[in-house]
C-alpha cells in the first residue's frame, strides 16, 4: 500500500491543528493555507478581444485590448476575485506560442473577466488555464527521471508543507507574496468571535452546497421527500446507484419530491431512475410542479410505460425557458401498489457558472445585522471570508479521520471545540450527523405506550402549584410515571428510535374523550414544555427542575427576559437525566421541546466553553456587569459605591447565599482584594447548577452519540431539540394593540410593511427590542413617539412591551431604522446603572 495518501492526510491534519492554533491566539493564518501562484497561464480558444481594466470593473478605465488567436497564452495572477460582474484574473503578459521571445509586459495593473456572471456550465470557455513548465530539467534529472513535480495548488502546497517525506519530491511554484499577505491580513481589533459572526454571515448569505447531493448539488440546494420507509431516504435519490432507492411510506397519492433549486437554474432535462421490477412499487402517473413558496403551477403531467421491465431513466420534464426555485416531483399513482420506488434523479440543466465567492456580497446594506462586521473594509472581509473557506475546505477532507463513527468523539483532538461556531460553513458535516444519528438508532417499541392523563388536575396545579409541592398531578410527573416499567419484563425506552417514529406515546386524556393519533401525544410535549419552562413571566414555575434566571427580574433589560436555568437547589437528578432523554429523543425526531434555557447553559450541553462576560450574561447581566465596574473603579469610588456592601457570601440564582471563604465570609471586601472577590464569584456562579446541567448532558448522551454533539454548534443543537419558533406577520398583528394610533396612520402602516420584508430571525430581533422575548406570545403595544422627530430610532420600554414610533418619510427608512434598533439595541442600552442590582 502506498504511503502517499495517508502522510497528506496527516499533512492536513497537522495544518487544520495550526490554523486553530492561530484562530486562537488571533495570529495569521498559515502561509500555505493561504497560498497564491505567482503565474498562472491561459490559452484562447478561438479568436477574439480581451479587455484589460485598470481595475476589476468594466466602469474603470481601459488599460488594453489583447487579440487573441487560437496559438494566445495571456499570463496572469493565481489571485481569485470575484465580483457582481464576475471571475477576474490579474493580467501580468501575453504572447503568442509560435514566438515565445515576444512577450508583451503591462506595466499597468490590468483586470480582464475570465467569466460573467451570467455564463453556464454548458458554455466553453474563451480562455482555457493550461499547466506552465516552470523550471527546464537539469542533464542529471533528465538522465535519472527525478525532476520534482511543480506543485500550485493551494491544497497540494498545505499537504506538501505540512507532511513528513524524505528527499525532495516537489517543488512549489513561485508564490504571490503580496497576494499571499493580502489573503493572511487580520483585520484591526479581530478576534475569532469576529470569525464567528463572519461565519454567521457567510451561511445565510451565500449559496449553500450539499455533498448530500451527489451529482445534482450543482444545482440542486436541497431535496426533501414526503415520507420514506427505514433506510430507503432521499440520500439514495443521489448516490449514483441504481440498486438503492428511495422508498415512501405514505398514503396513496400523497408521495412528493422536492427539488430546492440553485438561483439560475434553467431546467433542460430531469429525469428519474426507475425499475420495472419493482413490481407494485413502480410509479405509473407522475405530476411535475414548479414555482415558488407555495404557488406551485403544472408544468408536466405524464404517465409511464407499465409494460417496462427494465432499469430505465424516465424524462418527466424537459426544456424549460425560465427558474423555477422549487420544483416538486407528485407521483399520484403507482402500477398497483400504494407506495413508490425511485432510484434515482439525474438533472441536465444550464445553470449559471458558480464563479466563487463574490466581494459585492459584503455591502453595507447586509452587514447592518452583523454589528460587528458593519466598520470593516469591505475587502478586508472579503479576504478573511476566503482564508475560512480554505479552512473549512482541510477540515471537511479530515472530519471522517477525526471522527471515523458515531462510537467515537473528537477525544484527542478536542482544540477543534476551539472553531466549533465556524463548522456551519462545512458541506460534509451534516451528513457526517445524520449517518451517525442513523447507525445508532435502535428499532421502534413493538408495543405503543399508553399513558392516562389528567390534565384538569395538571392545569390546577399550574394555577397554585403549593396545593400540590409533590406536583403529583403535573403533565410531566403523570408521563415520567407512566413510562416506567410495570413489571420486571418490560424494556426501558431508550428514546433511541429513527426519525419516523412521530409518536412515542399515546394519551388518554381523563373527561376529555380524544383519540391520539398523535395531536395529543403533541399536546403532552407541549404541556410538558410549558411546565418545565412557561412562557408567560407572571404565573408560578409549577415544576421544581427550572428557575426563573435572573435576568428575568430586570425591568430594563431587553435580552435573555425570558430564559430560565436549572434548579441549583433541586437534587432530583434522575428526572433531570430523563429530560436530557426526551431532548434527545426530540434532536432525533421531528417534536419539539420548547425550553427557554440561556446561551451559557446551551454552550455546557454542547460541550462548548463559556466565558462570564460573554454567556453568563445570559443568565445575570446585572451581576457581569457589577463585577466588571467594581474590577476598574480607583478606591475611591470603589467604597463609596460598595462600602460594607459586599461581603466574602455570593448569592446564588436560587436565592441560597454561598459563603465564599471558610472563615470570614460575614466580613466586608476590601479594594485590595477585589480582583481575588471577583474571581471566586465568577467560579461559584458558572458552577451554580453543574450537578444538574451535568445531569441533562448525560441524558442526552444516552440517546445521542457523543460525536453528533461535538460535530453541533450550541445553536443548532438548541434548533433541533426546541424547533425553530416562526414569527410570522399574522402572529405578530394578533398580539399587537394600539395606544393614541389609528390602524390608517401612516407610522403603522410602515411598521408592518417593515415587518414584512424582514426575516424571521429580524422578527425575532424586533420582538426582543420591544418585549425582551424572543418567542410568542408576548403583548405588544404601540405608541406614537414622545417627541416630533422624523425619521429618528425607535424606542422601546420592555418593562411594558411598549414601541414608541416616530414619523417616517418613507417605508424604507422606517425599515431600515427598526431593523437597526431591533440588532443594535443591546449596544446603545443606557438605562441600566452598573451597580443596581
Amino acid at each position: 500500500m502506498s504511503l502517499d495518501l495517508p502522510r497528506r492526510r496527516l499533512g492536513r491534519i497537522r495544518c487544520l491543528q495550526q490554523c486553530i492554533l492561530c484562530f486562537k491566539e488571533k495570529r495569521r493564518l498559515p502561509e500555505s493555507l493561504c497560498y497564491v501562484p505567482a503565474r498562472i497561464e491561459f490559452k484562447a480558444t478561438g479568436s477574439f478581444k480581451v479587455y484589460a481594466f485598470e481595475k476589476p470593473s468594466k466602469q474603470s478605465g481601459k488599460v488594453t485590448e489583447i487579440l487573441c488567436e487560437s496559438d494566445t497564452r495571456i499570463v496572469g495572477s493565481g489571485e481569485e476575485f470575484c465580483n457582481s460582474e464576475g471571475q477576474w484574473i490579474k493580467i501580468i503578459e501575453y504572447y503568442s506560442k509560435k514566438s515565445r521571445d515576444k512577450r508583451e509586459t503591462l506595466e499597468k495593473e490590468a483586470w480582464a473577466l475570465l467569466f460573467n456572471n451570467a455564463s453556464s456550465n454548458e458554455e466553453e470557455p474563451s480562455l482555457i488555464q493550461v499547466e506552465q513548465e516552470y523550471t527546464k530539467p537539469t542533464p542529471k534529472e533528465l538522465i535519472f527521471g527525478c525532476k520534482p513535480k511543480v506543485i500550485d495548488r493551494w491544497e497540494d502546497v498545505v499537504e506538501d508543507s505540512y507532511s513528513l517525506r524524505c528527499g525532495r519530491v516537489t517543488e512549489v511554484a513561485p508564490p504571490d507574496m503580496e497576494a499571499v499577505k493580502r489573503l493572511q491580513t487580520i483585520p484591526p481589533n479581530w478576534s475569532i468571535d469576529y470569525d464567528e459572526e463572519l461565519v454567521k454571515f457567510l451561511t445565510e448569505h451565500a449559496e449553500p452546497d450539499n455533498d448530500h447531493l451527489g451529482s445534482v448539488r450543482n444545482y440542486v440546494e436541497s431535496i426533501e421527500v414526503s415520507s420514506f420507509c427505514d433506510d430507503d431516504g432521499c440520500n439514495n435519490l443521489t448516490d449514483g446507484d441504481s440498486d438503492t432507492f428511495w422508498e415512501s411510506d405514505g398514503n396513496q397519492g400523497q408521495h412528493w419530491i422536492r427539488l430546492k433549486m440553485k438561483k439560475g437554474t434553467v431546467i433542460k432535462k430531469l429525469l428519474l431512475t426507475v425499475d420495472g421490477r419493482d413490481d407494485n412499487y413502480m410509479p405509473y402517473h407522475i405530476i411535475v410542479m414548479g414555482g415558488e413558496g407555495d404557488n406551485l403551477s403544472k408544468l408536466e403531467d405524464i404517465h409511464l410505460d407499465q409494460n417496462m421491465n427494465d432499469m430505465s431513466d424516465v424524462c418527466v420534464l424537459e426544456n424549460m425557458q425560465e427558474h423555477y426555485p422549487i420544483i416538486e416531483i407528485r407521483i399520484k399513482e403507482c402500477k398497483d401498489g400504494i407506495d413508490t420506488r425511485i432510484h434515482g434523479i439525474k438533472i441536465k440543466s444550464s445553470k449559471e457558472r458558480d464563479l466563487g465567492l463574490s466581494k459585492d456580497l459584503f455591502s453595507s446594506q447586509d452587514l447592518v445585522r452583523y454589528p460587528k462586521l458593519e466598520n470593516v473594509a469591505a475587502d478586508l472581509l472579503y479576504r478573511r471570508a476566503i482564508g475560512l473557506q480554505r479552512f473549512i475546505t482541510i477540515v471537511d477532507s479530515t472530519l471522517p479521520f477525526i471522527l471515523p463513527a458515531w462510537e467515537y468523539s473528537a477525544g484527542s483532538f478536542s482544540s477543534l471545540e476551539v472553531v466549533r461556531q465556524l463548522l456551519p460553513l462545512s458541506k460534509k458535516r451534516l451528513g457526517l450527523i445524520e449517518t451517525f444519528l442513523r447507525e445508532s438508532e435502535t428499532g421502534v417499541p413493538s408495543n405503543m405506550p399508553k399513558l392516562y392523563i389528567n390534565r384538569r388536575a395538571a392545569m390546577e396545579h399550574r394555577q397554585d402549584p403549593s396545593l400540590d409541592p409533590e406536583y403529583k398531578n403535573s403533565v410531566f410527573y403523570q408521563i415520567y410515571e407512566g413510562l416506567k416499567p410495570r413489571d420486571r419484563y418490560d424494556k426501558q425506552l431508550d428514546y433511541r428510535w429513527p426519525s419516523r417514529n412521530d409518536q412515542w406515546w399515546e394519551c388518554k386524556f381523563l373527561s376529555e374523550g380524544i383519540i391520539d393519533q398523535g395531536g395529543g401525544f403533541r399536546d403532552s410535549l407541549s404541556d410538558m414544555s410549558d411546565e418545565l419552562c412557561p412562557s408567560a413571566s407572571d404565573v408560578p414555575v409549577p415544576l421544581p427542575f427550572f428557575i426563573r434566571s435572573p435576568n428575568q427580574a430586570q425591568d430594563d433589560l431587553n435580552v435573555n427576559r425570558d430564559v430560565y436555568i436549572p434548579n441549583p437547589s433541586c437534587q432530583e437528578l434522575a428526572k433531570y437525566r430523563w429530560i436530557g432523554k426526551i431532548m434527545g429523543a426530540c434532536l432525533r425526531g421531528k417534536e419539539s421541546l420548547v425550553l427557554s434555557l440561556p446561551q451559557f447553559i446551551w454552550k455546557k450541553l454542547s460541550g462548548e466553553t463559556v466565558h462570564w462576560s460573554r454567556d453568563y450574561v445570559t443568565v445575570d447581566a446585572a451581576e457581569v456587569r457589577v463585577l466588571e465596574t467594581m474590577e476598574t473603579l480607583d478606591q475611591e469610588t470603589f467604597e463609596a459605591h460598595f462600602g460594607e456592601d459586599r461581603t466574602w457570601t455570593t448569592v446564588l440564582s436560587d436565592g441560597t447565599p454561598l459563603p465564599l471563604k471558610s472563615a470570614d465570609s460575614d466580613s466586608a471586601v476590601q479594594y485590595e482584594d477585589r480582583v481575588e472577590y471577583i474571581k471566586l464569584v465568577q467560579e461559584a456562579r458558572m458552577n451554580e447548577c453543574e450537578e444538574q446541567v451535568a445531569a441533562l448532558r448525560e441524558g442526552l448522551l444516552s440517546v445521542v452519540p457523543q460525536a453528533v454533539l461535538d460535530l453541533l454548534t450550541w445553536q443548532e443543537l438548541e434548533k433541533r431539540i426546541c424547533g425553530d419558533p416562526e414569527i410570522t406577520v399574522e402572529a405578530l398583528r394578533k398580539t399587537t394593540h394600539y395606544e393614541d394610533l389609528e390602524q390608517n396612520d401612516s407610522r403603522v402602516k410602515y411598521l408592518w410593511e417593515a415587518l414584512g420584508n424582514f426575516s424571521n430571525e429580524d422578527r425575532s430581533r424586533f420582538l426582543r427590542f420591544v418585549t425582551g422575548r424572543r418567542r410568542l406570545p408576548a403583548p405588544l403595544y404601540v405608541c406614537p413617539d414622545k417627541g416630533e422627530a422624523v425619521d429618528g430610532l425607535p424606542e422601546s420600554s420592555t418593562c411594558s412591551n411598549t414601541l414608541y414610533l416616530p414619523n417616517y418619510s418613507s417605508a424604507k427608512i422606517a425599515e431600515e431604522k427598526l431593523r437597526y434598533a431591533s440588532y443594535n439595541c443591546v449596544a446603545i442600552d443606557t438605562d441600566m446603572s452598573p451597580w443596581d442590582e
